[in-house]
């Protein structure tokens, strides 16, 4: 039977703290995107892991549970107890099922993130993805599978659906065996209702997500500190580049009209035009692409 994956903490953001006196001022602020730039990666995964943990509908987890327990129940002979919670059971898979009807075929019950961090300098990326076409040349795929591994900069999501129509017809058909007494097909009825569970992993290229997060980050800054804002939209802007090298972009063609975009934004910046819409503009269609290059299978 396939368990559902408890959601596991991964990410800390550690936070600088910036005490000094008002001469020190100014010696401190490279200080701080140095250290926006150096948690980005923990913080874009730490995000992405609570925006997925809040799609997630309680009571699809509970009714999951309870068909275990009820399973337990069964397994340890307490027919009755577990006839009057399959019941109880039924009936609200069955609410459930009618609020969900039409607009989600399968519920979101459980999430685990991995932040999978390879190489990040753009020099040794371009060196080692140089290494990997070598090695396909060379008819050496050991060798080239190795040195994927260190191309691979990542976001990778393991999310547990309950596909609620199937779970519906599968706990309705135990409670019809339990009714007649067939304890047996009852307990392989939950079984099936429990395995109905399907795993979506989805990989997003964690430079797109963390330029995404800079942007962000540079929004907060560039009235007050230009000069921040511009440093947080050129990491921003490497950190695009960088998914290109690892191939997570096919061509520069693909990438070109965000670089342009982050770069009008940066004169914008310097010229004191920038604004928050000009920003926002660049984060959604940050966050687009990111959504055109994640890679999503399902088992």
């Amino acid at each position: 039977m396939r368990k559902v994956l408890s959601a596991v903490v991964l990410a800390t953001v550690l936070f600088s703290a910036v005490i000094g006196k008002e001469e020190n001022k100014t010696k401190q602020e490279p200080e701080t995107v140095k250290t926006l730039i150096k948690s980005s990666g923990e913080r874009t995964a730490k995000k992405i892991r609570e925006q997925k943990l809040q799609k997630i509908i309680k009571e699809a987890v509970s009714v999951y549970a309870e068909g275990n327990r009820i399973l337990l129940l069964l397994s340890h002979n307490k027919v009755e107890e577990a006839k009057k919670a399959l019941k109880a059971l039924k009936d609200r898979v069955d609410k459930l099922e009618k609020q969900y009807r039409g607009k989600f075929d399968r519920l979101p019950i459980d999430v685990v993130v991995n932040e999978i961090s390879g190489i990040t300098d753009m020099e040794q990326a371009k060196k080692l993805a140089e290494q990997v076409r070598k090695a396909i040349k060379d008819n050496d795929f050991v060798q080239a599978r190795i040195l994927l591994q260190a191309l691979r900069n990542e976001i990778v999501i393991e999310t547990v659906y309950l596909p609620i129509k199937l779970y519906k017809e599968s706990i309705d058909l135990a409670y019809k065996f339990l009714e007649k007494g067939k304890v047996k097909n009852a307990i392989s009825q939950l079984e099936v209702a429990l395995n109905t569970v399907e795993l979506e992993t989805t990989i997003i290229p964690e430079p797109i997500a963390i330029a995404s997060l800079l942007v962000e980050d540079a929004s907060k800054k560039f009235k007050d500190n230009p000069q921040q804002a511009l440093k947080l939209l050129e990491e921003a802007k490497k950190q695009i580049r960088l998914a290109k090298i690892l191939g997570y972009i096919r061509s520069d063609r693909d990438v070109e009209p965000l670089i342009k975009q982050v770069e009008k934004l940066e004169k914008e910046v310097r010229e004191k035009t920038g604004t928050k819409e000009k920003f926002r503009s660049l984060f959604e269609n940050i966050e687009k692409f990111k959504e055109r290059t994640s890679t999503k299978s399902t088992k």
